[in-house]
């Protein structure tokens, strides 16, 4: 018999009265908000949530207007760009938008990071070109004419700045001046504990879906399709996100049995690959229709479950 699941119906909605919106639950409370979810409860879970209101055509272009990239309004205004997505009005409403996906060229980068002063602002501002940047290695040359910053890095600093990468070559690479006061310090072992081990090669025991917020491919919904460590939970979400400037909603992160690869092959074969270029993950985005991510779904349940039944029968086992 399998484990029987800690969230009963009654606690889903208990959980749910905590947050305002669907949002905020899923973002703070991704258990309990995927339960709901598979079970078809997130209506009954989220009634007493406040509703947002009703965006027009012309409410979505002037809320555009006040942003330089897609990738930005996606992040600062989701609501509308996820709305003007499902309207296919993308593409009016960024007209007068800088293209942010576009496969950088060493002289694009340069003269993207000359907007900048530090090379802080310019990771934080335009994710995509400064980790396009450091995987070419022309960080040096593209910052060269920026100012230098000296941070007096506390030890929680340090801590929030590894938090970034994945891995700690990684951070190393990006992050010179944390890395090495973190060294100095013998802080690394818990600056990145929550990074993948020496290798940069995960447990490969763990499937995600993540919807990729206002992202849409001949007029479907682009979720993000991976396999990560169980014990890193949303943490390979989390930075595969921000690499391509993307909210992401978790629909589904469950341990699965045997290697998670295997599923994953699955899964990348249902739906339509858009394509992208040029940052972390770009090749395991599809584009699937409501039927699909179902059947996504089921699959990734049905391989979690296989995985609780086995872990039970072990536990009985040695007991």
């Amino acid at each position: 018999m399998g484990k029987k699941s800690k969230w009963t119906d009654d606690a889903l909605i208990a959980d749910a009265a905590r947050f305002e919106t669907r949002y905020e639950w899923q973002r703070e409370s991704a258990s309990a908000y995927s339960t709901a979810l598979r079970r078809n409860l997130l209506d009954v879970c989220c009634a007493g949530m406040r509703q947002r209101f009703t965006w027009t055509d012309e409410m979505l272009i002037d809320d555009a207007r006040r942003f330089e990239t897609r990738g930005e309004w996606a992040r600062e205004s989701s609501s509308a760009y996820s709305i003007a997505g499902r309207r296919n009005l993308l593409d009016v409403c960024c007209a007068h938008m800088r293209q942010a996906y576009t496969s950088w060229t060493d002289e694009m980068l340069i003269a993207d990071a000359a907007r900048f002063s530090t090379r802080s602002e310019w990771q934080r501002e335009s994710a995509s070109a400064y980790s396009t940047a450091l995987r070419r290695n022309l960080l040096d040359v593209c910052c060269a004419g920026m100012r230098q910053v000296y941070t007096s890095w506390t030890d929680q600093d340090l801590i929030d700045d590894a938090a970034r990468f994945e891995t700690r070559k990684g951070w190393e690479r990006g992050s010179k001046s944390a890395y090495r006061a973190a060294h100095t310090r013998n802080m690394l072992d818990v600056c990145c504990a929550g990074m993948q081990r020496a290798t940069g090669v995960s447990d490969n025991d763990a499937i995600y879906i993540w919807k990729a917020v206002g992202w849409t491919y001949n007029g479907e919904q682009v979720y993000k399709v991976g396999v990560t460590s169980a014990r890193l939970n949303g943490f390979r979400i989390k930075n595969v996100a921000k690499a391509a400037d993307v909210e992401a909603e978790i629909v589904m992160l469950a341990k699965v049995n045997g290697k998670a690869t295997a599923l994953e092959s699955t899964l990348l074969s249902i739906g339509h690959d858009p394509k992208y270029v040029d940052f972390a993950g770009c090749t395991e985005f599809r584009a699937m229709s409501d039927e699909q991510l179902k059947q996504s779904l089921a699959l990734i349940a049905q391989a979690a479950q296989e995985t609780i039944d086995e872990e039970s029968n072990v536990a009985s086992e040695q007991e």
